[in-house]
């Protein structure tokens, strides 16, 4: 019994003297990645979130779907599902969505105004004397308005470019005699629009940093090419072309590549396809006139018609997930074509040696067989940030300095941006043996009475 004592307290007083206190590992909060239903089911749909009854024109950035109704701007968050009331006041028109800025026309100004999002700050831009029209005759990106307004008050329209950072405004085309530029358009530093003569009507674009234009298309006179949109290096835009000798019309899509010049035909067919495309990454999203609207996929050729009908609104638009369109006398809608990734799984050693590297597994599933980016958090403050693009599985290493028990946290996103649910996997890390023996003999240098009752044991 009294051996047991004493053996009881040698233990007490290593365990007090080792583990001073005891450390937890470090949990981060998970990301709320969920979406409100939606209020109808659109073609038995379970993807369409309707967004109001109202059916204004609308624009779409990676977070906020963007509307006015004269005095009011609504912003509707895509991940919360909320929306914001902004009163602005004046006479509002379009507005268009940039990052967290929206920019927008004012009749009662006369002139084009901007909203920032996260500030609230309103600030005046540039007056004009352009008397109203389409959606489509302004664009907006990053630090640039790109617009159509009649040159020197005649009928004609030409391009012009606002610098929203400098105030410059420079007019970008000058069309001879009757003709008129049209539906401009901008991604970075590029801008496009369609010219017409007569009843031709050709693609242009303009690059901002070189300020040099080009000519895209040439057609003749039984064909033409219209509504262009730009992502990256690729122009696309609606392709009509009337083969008299057959008396037949072909329809398509065109896309134009800046770097290297190269036009290709995306498809055609005797059907009136291609109508006003919107294009982001290598999705390309475009209406069959009256019939429906449609999504097609450049990197598998994949196409899926998302609505059927004759009730849609211009414009329609999208970002690396979703879909967004109006339809009249019901309302607006995202449709969401790109799913997030499946929550990882996480495999290897659930126990190690502090300073020794291990490794782990890490397996995903995309539901749209994207490639994958691995965020990870190994527990002990340190990140693996966004590594990739992957093919799933990948193998990570790690090497832990100090004793703990360490929850090593895992998530993944697409190339779009779309994040999966965090994986947790638990890993012991004890002291090795040898560690063990030296806190041990440090311990009894420093506790004679220790030593003195270790040779009584003996």
């Amino acid at each position: 019994m009294k051996l047991k004592i004493i053996s009881l307290l040698i233990c007490t007083l290593f365990l007090a003297s080792v583990f001073p206190r005891l450390t937890t590992a470090k949990n981060l909060a998970s990301i709320d990645m969920s979406f409100r239903d939606s209020n109808i089911n659109l073609s038995s749909d379970s993807d369409l979130i309707k967004i109001t009854n109202d059916t204004p024109v609308c624009d779409i950035d990676n977070s906020f779907v963007v509307y006015a109704d004269t005095v009011n701007l609504y912003i509707y968050s895509i991940k919360t599902g909320e929306i914001d009331n902004i009163y602005l006041g004046g006479d509002i028109v379009f507005p268009k969505i940039s990052e967290n800025r929206v920019v927008y026309y004012d009749f009662s100004y006369l002139g084009f105004k901007m909203y920032n999002i996260t500030t609230g700050e309103k600030t005046d831009l540039i007056v004009t004397n352009w008397q109203g029209g389409d959606s489509d005759d302004f664009q907006f990106f990053s630090d640039y308005i790109v617009y159509e307004n009649s040159d020197s008050g005649q009928y004609n329209t030409e391009i012009f470019l606002y610098n929203i950072a400098t105030g410059e405004n420079i007019q970008l085309t000058d069309s001879p005699g009757e003709d008129f530029s049209e539906n401009p358009c901008i991604y970075k530093n590029i801008v496009a629009w369609q010219l017409c003569e007569g009843n031709l009507y050709d693609i242009f674009m303009y690059n901002i940093d070189s300020k040099e234009s080009t000519r895209v298309t040439n057609t003749s006179e039984f064909e033409s090419e219209t509504y262009p949109s730009i992502y990256d290096d690729n122009i696309v835009y609606s392709y009509f072309y009337y083969d008299k000798l057959n008396a037949t019309i072909m329809y398509g899509l065109k896309m134009y590549n800046i770097a290297t010049g190269d036009e290709t035909t995306i498809f055609t067919g005797e059907e009136p396809t291609g109508s006003t495309p919107e294009i982001f990454d290598n999705i390309i999203i475009y209406s069959v006139p009256g019939v429906s609207l449609r999504l097609y996929n450049l990197s598998t050729n994949y196409e899926i018609s998302i609505y059927e009908g004759s009730l849609l609104v211009t414009p329609w638009n999208l970002n690396g997930n979703y879909v967004l369109f109006t339809v009249l006398k019901d309302g607006v809608y995202l449709y969401k074509y790109n799913n997030p990734p499946d929550q990882p799984e996480i495999n290897g050693p659930i126990s190690g040696t502090p300073g020794v590297e291990l490794c782990w597994t890490f397996n995903t599933t995309d539901p749209d067989n994207d490639n994958i980016f691995y965020f990870v958090d190994w527990g002990d403050g340190t990140f693996k940030d966004w590594d990739g693009p992957y093919l799933s599985p990948i193998k990570l290493c790690h090497t832990y300095e100090e004793k703990n028990t360490y929850i090593i946290r895992a998530k993944v996103k697409d190339i779009y941006g779309s994040e999966s649910e965090w994986a947790e996997f638990e890993i012991e890390i004890p002291r090795s043996q040898a560690t063990f023996y030296v806190l041990f003999h440090w311990l009894f240098e420093r506790s004679p009475i220790l030593e003195k009752l270790l040779n009584l044991l003996n």
